[in-house]
Formats: structure tokens, sequence, C-alpha cells
């Protein structure tokens, strides 16, 4: 990643587009954040509003349905974490050419949240997956094997490590120099 720094214009990565005094890509900017705000807030509570079904629900207190709990929590988070810092990157994009304030930080935080979020659903997909893999092979041993405290320390050992791993492998992909 060091190769594609552009050391010119605050340390970002050359791929991004840079408005010089253009106000045609700021009006551009500022549609798609004014478009990805209130979605933002609409992923949110959608999917907050499923989590309190599910938590509430005695009856939807099922391993298949804790997975979909799992899966609105990572679109939870994007929506409130992710979603965001895009936001606040495209719109300070255009300060690159006054001020680097904060510009490559943003840019990390922004990269960073985005592949823990899309790791988080990954691994959240693959394990229902397998999980109805195995409703299906052997739905009378599925019964009997899968029960929500099995189920829950299954997934927590499964999604940790990986989570942590990723999330050690990004931050020293983007190891920032402070100086």
């Amino acid at each position: 990643m060091a190769s594609g720094l552009n050391g010119s214009i605050c340390g970002l990565l050359t791929q991004d587009v840079f408005p010089v005094n253009d106000t045609a890509g700021f009006i551009n900017d500022a549609v798609l954040s004014a478009v990805n705000a209130p979605l933002c807030v609409f992923a949110f509570l959608s999917n907050l509003v499923a989590i309190v079904a599910v938590v509430k629900t005695p009856s939807l207190h099922k391993p298949s349905t804790i997975l979909l709990c799992g899966l609105a929590l990572a679109d939870c988070l994007t929506g409130v974490i992710s979603h965001p810092l895009f936001i606040a990157r495209r719109l300070m994009i255009h300060r690159a050419h006054i001020s680097c304030d904060y510009q490559l930080e943003l840019y990390v935080l922004h990269r960073c949240s985005m592949r823990l979020s899309t790791l988080l659903s990954f691994v959240i997909l693959t394990v229902m997956s397998f999980d109805r893999q195995y409703a299906l092979s052997k739905p009378l041993h599925y019964r009997a094997d899968i029960t929500n405290r099995a189920f829950n320390v299954s997934l927590d050992g499964l999604a940790w490590p990986v989570l942590l791993h990723a999330s050690v492998t990004t931050s020293q992909r983007h190891s920032l120099d402070v100086s």
C-alpha cells in the first residue's frame, strides 16, 4: 500500500479524486451525502427494530434467529459508523488543497470500519450457511445438538478470533506515522 501513497496531497491514495475548485464535484458529493444521511438513519433504526423484536420475544430465541440478529447488528454498525465516516470523508476531501487536517486518519478509519463490518457480515453468513446445511442434512440430530447455549458458545469462539485477526492486519496495513 505504501507505493500507492501520494505524498504531495495529504498522504492519501492516488485513487482518490481531488477536486480543484470544482463546484460540480462538490455538488455531486453534497447530493451523495444528502442521500446517504437518511439511509444511515434508516439502516440503523430498521435493524435495531429487528434486534429488539427478537430480544423481546422469547419464542424467537432460536439459533437461526440469533444469526439473523448478528447480521442486523453488523448492518447497524455499518449505518452508525461506516456510512457517516464516508459522508465526512467525501465532504472533507474538498478541503485537501487547503488543509490536510485529519484527511489520512479519516481515510484509515473509514476503510477499517468498512472492512470490519463487511468481514463480520461474511462470517455470520458463513456460519448461517453451515447451520442451515447441518439442519437440512441431519434434522433430528440438529434439534438435539444445537441448543441456544451451545450455539452461542460456538459462534463466539468463531467470530471473535476472525475479527481480531482482521483488525490487527488492517491496522498494520494502515499504520499511521504521527510525527
